[in-house]
């Protein structure tokens, strides 16, 4: 048999297992043959593969039959997960396009690849660190020019957009499909979500501007698919089904899970059922009785799909469309309609006869709900509308990783492939944290060399392109050396370099370790915490050189001059800072020359605090034809209210005033003591004084540029 036209579809259920054969034709699909194997035990729960060589037994059980019924060789298989665990998300991709050029399918294919990979590889969404696979997307729209529209293809256009919805799961979920299928001796090709399938079949575009629920209910968990406006807009997953019924028949009448199973089915189809539970004991009973026992889980069953609904689509549905086995779980329907509420004419079960596009070929096997995602794999499969595999060796290991066409690289087929970053590019080495004067700094590590790649034997670096079939090795990255550091590097804006009695020194405030002392050579590790001065005192720089600074003594007095208080420091020593006296706390700056003389005391004088205050006004007189001047009143200090002289020394919490002198015009008294004259000679005599031509007395006030005449007569 000619088997380049075939495809080979696994549904691999919590139940059961279905495999499909179909041939492409020119106007739809043939099925050609079909096998369904059940479980005989719980080798899966809730979608997830527990017992991975049981249920590859069975995968190449429906292999082989298929086989030697067709006479041929099955190596590619399409598959499709559920909805366990599952994450979507949503993007938005738009590309520039020539307005000359016909839009063709394989650039929309690509545009479509590309969203998906913007959303893989973003740093912010976590799906590119090897955790999740991509299991599948839809088209949310296509935009032309900023426009909606239904198809691309055959357009012209300058720019051309793309919304989809894809759907993650974790990397376990996969990795354990793939596991079964290479153990079964397949290889996948195609991979897609059990909710796309199912949806993409049941729910043509034409139908989706209504808004719909697609709810696949199967033996272990309940996929949901929605649309509205066109589109499919969101999935979710239910983590409850068929398998819940079951076990209650289980606890109510004491049997095995095969038993129960059965019962579970035969209650639709006979008005009694006959059953033995695991004690040995036969039963009887009516089905009405069994299917009120499911009632309440049934009710539970529907209560959370309906709040899975009501959470992704905010409101009640116009309609509910059931697929799966599970679907035919009695009372279903009904409870589903009042957990709504829901007009129960809206819920409805499709069947595979409904699906366009098919010819069943297999003799009546294509039936029931069941046989619609199956049906939906293998169209997926044959339409290449699914996720592909390219198979690489990565260290000798075979891997497959989903072909993001132009987007994979090294590195993307390695993260893929779950090659932790670490390993690709070199850790950096520890860094130091310490806080100074409580701000953070940080010593960062050396930087480690990266991965060193080879792609079929070739040196790449990590953003080369891979291709299906490719070898790559890769040899771990290197990580640097931890970083290391003393005090001295984390306070060196605060160490400055002086000279201390003619010798050069580096000077360095007190420095606090996790509150004890330490020298600029201390070893850092890291979270310390460091305290020291952000300014170098004259005190921290006379220790620096050596000089002990225990006996020596200095006393802070303070004082107010002219109501303004001055700190001053009287001491046992004399220290100078770039010849300027200065004390033990005076600050140092980088360059500064001190000179130290431990022997002499420092004192300080009232001249030392305050400017002598300016006398009053001078005034320029003549004398008997000669010039003089005559000082203004001197300027006045007052400590604590007493007249004192400048070189008085300071007293503590003295208060010290200062006045200019009053500018009280001179009289002619002041002016004698330049008026020399024998008093034996004059005895007898009268003094005569003229002012300006007038007579005057000792008390007269003279101004500036007066002319005084004093003389001796005799008395008559």
């Amino acid at each position: 048999m000619d088997t380049t036209d075939l495809v080979f579809a696994l549904d691999i259920g919590t139940r059961k297992v279905v495999g499909l054969v179909a041939r492409r034709c020119e106007a739809n699909l043939r099925i050609l043959d079909v096998e369904l194997v059940e479980h005989s035990t719980r080798t899966m729960l809730d979608g997830q593969i527990h017992n991975i060589n049981e249920v590859a037994k069975i995968v190449a059980q429906i292999k082989q039959s298929l086989e030697q019924r067709m006479g041929i060789s099955l190596r590619q298989v399409g598959v499709a997960v559920a909805g366990r665990a599952l994450k979507t998300e949503r993007v938005r991709i738009e590309r520039n396009i020539s307005p000359d050029e016909e839009i063709g399918e394989e650039d929309v294919r690509n545009l479509e690849l590309e969203a998906i990979s913007s959303i893989i590889y973003d740093a912010d969404h976590g799906f590119g660190h090897g955790d999740y696979y991509c299991v599948g997307y839809s088209v949310i729209n296509y935009e032309l020019d900023g426009a909606v529209i239904g198809s691309l293809p055959g357009h012209f256009g300058r720019l051309m957009s793309v919304e989809v919805i894809a759907t993650f799961l974790p990397r376990v979920v996969l990795d354990s499909m793939l596991s079964v299928l290479r153990r079964a001796g397949l290889e996948i090709v195609s991979l897609t979500l059990e909710p796309i399938a199912a949806i993409n079949v049941i729910i043509p575009q034409d139908i989706r501007c209504l808004n719909l629920a697609l709810l696949d209910i199967g033996a272990g968990t309940s996929d949901i698919a929605m649309t509205k406006d066109g589109t499919i807009f969101a999935f979710g997953m239910v983590p409850e089904a068929g398998d819940e019924i079951t076990e209650i028949l289980c606890e109510k009448f004491i049997l095995d899970f095969t038993t129960a199973e059965r019962v579970k089915r035969a209650v639709t189809q006979c008005a009694r059922v006959q059953f033995r539970d695991i004690l040995g004991r036969e039963h009887d009973i009516p089905s009405r009785e069994i299917i009120e026992a499911i009632r309440p889980r049934v009710r539970k069953l529907a209560e959370s799909v309906t709040a899975e609904i009501r959470e992704l689509n905010k409101k009640t549905p116009h309609a509910v469309i059931l697929v799966g086995g599970g679907s035919l779980t009695p009372l279903f329907e009904t409870e589903l309609a009042a957990a709504f509420p829901l007009d129960a004419s809206n819920i409805g079960i499709r069947l595979p006869r409904m699906i366009s596009g098919i010819e069943d070929a297999t003799g009546g096997k294509i039936n029931g709900p069941e046989m619609v995602t199956p049906l939906g794999i293998c169209i997926m499969t044959a339409r290449a509308s699914g996720l592909q595999f390219i198979e690489l060796s990565i260290n000798g290991r075979q891997v497959q990783v989903l072909d993001m066409q132009q987007s994979l690289n090294v590195l993307s087929a390695l993260i893929a492939a779950g090659v932790d970053k670490l390993r690709l590019y070199g850790r950096i080495g520890r860094a130091i944290c310490c806080e100074v004067n409580d701000q953070l700094k940080v010593i960062k590590g050396e930087i480690g060399k990266p991965a060193c790649v080879t792609i079929n034997g070739e040196k790449a670096d990590l953003t080369a392109k891979v291709v299906n079939g490719d070898r790559i090795t890769f040899e771990e990255a290197k990580n640097g050396e931890d970083a290391s550091a003393v005090i001295r590097d984390v306070i060196q804006e605060h160490v400055v370099h002086c000279t201390v009695n003619g010798t050069q020194i580096e000077c360095a405030p007190q420095v606090l370790l996790n509150g004890f002392p330490a020298g600029l050579d201390t070893v850092l590790t890291d979270r310390v915490t460091i305290e020291c001065s952000r300014e170098v005192t004259a005190a921290d720089a006379l220790k620096n050189a050596g000089i002990d600074t225990g006996a020596l003594q200095e006393r802070e007095i303070v004082v107010m001059v002219n109501k303004e208080p001055r700190v001053l420091s009287q001491s046992n020593f004399q220290l100078m800072i770039d010849d300027k006296q200065a004390g033990l706390r005076s600050q140092v700056k980088e360059g500064s020359i001190i000179d130290f003389q431990p022997n002499k005391t420092a004192f300080y004088k009232v001249r030392d605090v305050v400017d002598i205050p300016p006398g009053g006004k001078n005034v320029t007189v003549v004398l008997n034809g000669q010039q003089y001047l005559i000082k203004g009143a001197p300027g006045k200090i007052f400590m604590n209210g007493q007249l004192v002289d400048p070189d008085e020394f300071l007293i503590d919490r003295a208060e010290i005033l200062t006045r200019r002198g009053e500018n009280v015009p001179p009289t002619v008294s002041q002016v004698l003591e330049h008026f020399s004259f024998r008093p034996d000679e004059q005895k007898g005599k009268l003094i005569k004084i003229i002012v300006d031509g007038r007579p005057g007395g000792f008390t007269t006030e003279l101004s500036e540029g007066m002319e005084i005449m004093i003389n001796f007569v005799e008395r008559r």
